[in-house]
């Protein structure tokens, strides 16, 4: 297992995603996380490779983080070719200096996502927990996909802290790319995440 820190970024920047006739729903399930291996590995047991991103929302103290997990899809499986991606965002290393300033949605640059069956067909696959923010709704303008949650998630120490892990399958190997977590007070944070490789919406 690796873990990679990447350096700090804030500022509002081009992965804004912008209200468009061309967004799309995407397809979510809820899956359990073994549910999610089987997909991928025959003996539903994946050897994952961990990076780490942080960012520093406006107003808050301390930083929250980003766990990107990939782990290839095995011969003989649903995903077989394909790679996946599970993240999580944590906020319990953040602190409330006044007002706190939450996470409310997750943009990343993608490209293309594959259909799957995990537990029903789509693009995107959520893995169910007792505690952790939902997945509200995921859309797609072009090759950026965005990620908004149920519930914000804030600065502090309990699990309600962290987000649930949700994911998807890309036939594109990992790379470092950008990221844009939005606060719910003003701002948002921008990191490098690892993402799949694309040119394009269609590469």
């Amino acid at each position: 297992m690796r873990v990679v820190q990447t350096c700090l970024c804030l500022a509002a920047s081009a992965l804004v995603m912008v209200p468009s006739a061309m967004a799309r729903q995407l397809a979510v399930v809820k899956v359990s996380s073994q549910g999610v291996a089987c997909v991928f590995a025959p003996n539903c047991a994946v050897s994952p490779t961990d990076t780490m991103s942080y960012f520093k929302m406006f107003g808050d103290g301390g930083n929250g983080r980003v766990l990107v997990r990939t782990y290839p899809g095995q011969p003989g499986t649903k995903a077989a070719g394909l790679t996946g991606y599970s993240f999580n965002i944590d906020m319990r290393g953040a602190t409330t200096l006044g007002m706190p300033n939450c996470v409310e949605k997750l943009v990343l640059d993608v490209g293309p996502l594959a259909s799957i069956d995990y537990a029903g067909k789509a693009e995107v696959f959520v893995v169910n927990g007792a505690a952790g923010t939902a997945v509200s709704s995921v859309s797609q303008t072009g090759s950026k996909i965005s990620f908004s949650f149920a519930k914000a998630i804030c600065p502090g120490s309990t699990a309600a802290s962290q987000s649930l892990y949700f994911g998807f399958a890309a036939k594109n190997v990992p790379v470092w790319g950008r990221g844009q977590v939005t606060g719910s007070l003003q701002g948002a944070a921008d990191l490098d995440v690892r993402v799949p490789k694309h040119t394009g919406p269609d590469s």
